[in-house]
């Protein structure tokens, strides 16, 4: 699923994980094999839907809630340099990792944020900003559709990538997501290796 072109600054990116892995313990993944399946291909997962949007305009957003150890974020500005991604964790050092990825590869149409989702929503920089809010492994619908849609501008789109109990966590989310003014739009079901994963996808009215 990932582009062969891009396979050295892959390598490039498993190496700074796995040192700075070593003493400041940011991803439970650290096999090569893992990093590739679970880290790279899983996130890039989101391009089909990402992509549309970048052949109708040539300035796209998008907030990466909770982004851990980079992850989709990286991998999607890596992908489309034309795309500017914003990645946010509330964990400092994770933040702290990121923004030294993004320097190392370097990533320039990429940011790393250390804040807490609620508090940098209200923000003048990012409330409404963004065409599209991702989120990998961070919560429940419930919680992510309130976290997500203050950041989307209208029409903006909520990506979370979800494992299991996704019906069950939908109906469960139904009634936060339409106070926020989210409706869902879609789920995208797929398989990693024999994973089953979705792709929830709600928009902002």
């Amino acid at each position: 699923m990932y582009k062969i072109k891009t396979m050295s600054v892959y390598e490039k990116l498993f190496a700074l994980q796995t040192a700075y892995n070593a003493h400041t313990n940011i991803t439970r993944i650290s096999s090569r094999e893992d990093f590739y399946l679970k880290h790279i291909e899983d996130s890039l997962a989101l391009l089909p839907i990402i992509d549309a949007d970048i052949e109708r305009s040539r300035s796209i957003r998008l907030f990466d809630l909770g982004a851990g150890a980079g992850y989709p974020g990286l991998p999607l500005a890596i992908e489309r340099p034309e795309l500017r991604v914003t990645l946010n964790d509330a964990t400092l050092k994770k933040i702290k990792y990121v923004q030294s990825v993004i320097d190392a590869l370097p990533l320039p149409n990429a940011a790393a944020v250390w804040g807490r989702a609620e508090i940098l929503s209200q923000q003048k920089e990012h409330k409404g900003q963004y065409d599209f809010v991702t989120a990998r492994a961070v919560a429940e619908l419930q919680e992510l559709v309130q976290f997500a849609a203050p950041f989307l501008r209208a029409g903006g789109r909520a990506l979370f990538m979800k494992a299991k109990n996704v019906e069950t966590e939908i109906s469960a989310a139904k009634r936060a997501a339409a106070k926020c003014g989210l409706s869902l739009l879609d789920v995208t079901k797929y398989k990693l290796a024999e994973m089953d994963r979705a792709i929830v996808v709600y928009v902002k009215q």
